[in-house]
């Protein structure tokens, strides 16, 4: 009990020490204050109810501390990382950035070197994070993704101390051995990356409906074939402007459901409202969900997060193709999204998994992919 007392004493001197004073007021999270006002509890009357009454509290205290911290630390980093982006032009500027905040600010220049290359490589770090800053900042020390992933997991595990993992760290920098092939492949699975169903534009199926053959166009739209057709339905076909139908070449059913679109609103990292070219000079207004991943709610900051990630790249498209599959529960149709840029071309699903975004939908649902905090050290 005396030393974890010590060490609550110790880890919150620490943080306001490496955050530093701003305006002559110490930094403090103020959202931990909020949602953890002082309320009257029952005295404790005996010694015993004493000593587990102080024990709870400083347990929860210091997990909501650590919470805090994690959090504190990310969006600092954040904060950097984007005003850095917007002046990337200025490269002179920008490596006076943290020297400048740490000397305005009284900060330690190291914690926010660390807090800026937290942000760079976890673009999302859930407000339930099970691990604290000081295995952060170590697993922050190994620029391989995959083998930070795999240290990450080995600990969550395996139950590492911060100081067996910084064991890890030192091991791996030194030699570049694996950590834990099961830990190691646990980790790479759920990040493993979609493959793209794409199709090709321009190619639709003959359908029959209540007895008449249609060219189902997707979506539940239908153009209506003449009642002498010679086509048969699940024949494949193309449609001009002009109503004029023809055999599709080379169409398979992989072909179908592909479309240009224009782009109306990015709602969240997975979710957008688009304008649909069906066929020439026919579009709708449709609502798509991203298939096979799961980006956080908007409501958390890895939400807001991965909002402004999508929206960064879409600020620089000059095409924007899909290929849809079948409605979710919530009735959303699924897309495959691909972006065209200067640079080349974006499959938009594996670019948010690759970059820590989104995790995939059909193994795992976002918040059980990181579990209730549980640990700190």
């Amino acid at each position: 009990m005396g030393e974890l007392l010590t060490d609550c004493i110790r880890g919150g001197r620490a943080f306001f020490r490496d955050i530093g004073v701003i305006g002559g007021h110490t930094l403090r999270p103020h959202f931990l204050m909020a949602e953890h006002a002082i309320t009257p509890a029952i005295i404790p009357k005996t010694y015993a109810e004493l000593r587990h009454a102080v024990e709870d509290a400083l347990l929860k205290g210091q997990r909501a501390v650590e919470r805090a911290k994690v959090h504190t630390y990310w969006e600092t980093g954040r904060l950097i990382k984007e005003h850095l982006l917007f002046n990337a032009a200025r490269a002179e500027y920008g490596a006076q950035v943290i020297p400048r905040l740490a000397r305005d600010l009284g900060a330690d220049k190291r914690t926010l070197y660390d807090c800026l290359k937290f942000a760079r490589l976890f673009p999302i770090v859930s407000g339930r994070s099970q691990l604290t800053w000081a295995y952060y900042r170590k697993l922050i020390q190994v620029a391989d993704p995959a083998q930070r992933r795999a240290l990450m997991a080995a600990t969550l595990k395996q139950d590492w101390t911060s100081d067996d993992l910084a064991a890890r760290v030192v091991q791996w920098n030194a030699t570049g051995d694996d950590v834990e092939t099961e830990a190691r492949a646990m980790a790479l699975e759920p990040q493993s990356l979609l493959t793209p169903q794409r199709g090709r534009q321009g190619v639709y199926r003959v359908a029959k409906i209540e007895g008449t053959l249609v060219v189902d166009l997707g979506f539940a739209c239908y153009f209506d074939l003449p009642a002498d057709t010679d086509f048969e339905p699940g024949a494949l076909v193309s449609l001009d402007a002009a109503g004029r139908v023809s055999v599709a070449p080379d169409a398979t059913k992989a072909d179908l459901f592909n479309y240009r679109v224009e782009l109306i609103k990015v709602v969240d990292g997975d979710t957008f409202w688009v304008k649909i070219y069906l066929r020439p000079r026919q579009w709708l207004k449709q609502k798509l969900r991203l298939r096979g991943l799961d980006c956080p709610e908007m409501k958390t900051p890895e939400g807001k997060a991965a909002k402004r990630f999508v929206d960064s790249l879409v600020g620089k498209t000059t095409a924007f193709t899909i290929n849809t599959t079948k409605p979710d529960k919530y009735d959303r149709y699924l897309a495959d999204v691909f972006l065209t840029t200067d640079s080349g071309e974006i499959f938009l699903n594996n670019t948010l998994l690759e970059n820590g975004q989104a995790v995939q939908k059909e193994k795992w649902e976002f918040g059980d992919w990181e579990p209730s905090f549980a640990k700190v050290s």
